[in-house]
């Protein structure tokens, strides 16, 4: 057990379940506490209302998360059963590559007109 993470785009063709995920990470839990925030301050519910929910993400979203990955300042995550805290900054650093390539696809896919989600589950 543990947290999966997923992105994914939201189409017409895709209906409700959205497409197979485009990115999967495995207990990034600092990606995780970014993501709760967001969902939070979008939708005011708890963060972890957002446990096999959805984010969808906007443009701005995907700034803010490449800077905070560029600049080592994803925020720092201060628990959750399942979400690997106690490796939270070695994960960071193994995941840095790959969450530059999630949104640099991601802001793609939105200038393109698409609907990119964040999803998760624990």
């Amino acid at each position: 057990m543990g947290l999966d993470q997923y992105a994914y785009l939201k189409t017409p063709e895709s209906g409700d379940e959205g497409e197979v995920p485009a990115f999967v990470w495995r207990k990034h839990s600092r990606l995780q506490t970014f993501m709760e925030s967001l969902y939070v301050a979008r939708t005011g519910l708890s963060a972890s209302d957002l446990n096999c929910g959805e984010l969808i993400l906007a443009p701005e979203d995907i700034d803010r998360l490449e800077q905070a990955v560029t600049d080592g300042t994803l925020p720092r995550c201060e628990g959750g059963f399942f979400y690997g805290h106690q490796f939270q900054d070695e994960q960071a650093a193994d995941y840095r590559t790959y969450d530059l390539d999630f949104c640099a696809w991601a802001r793609a896919e939105m200038q393109a007109g698409s609907t990119v989600v964040y999803s998760c589950w624990w």
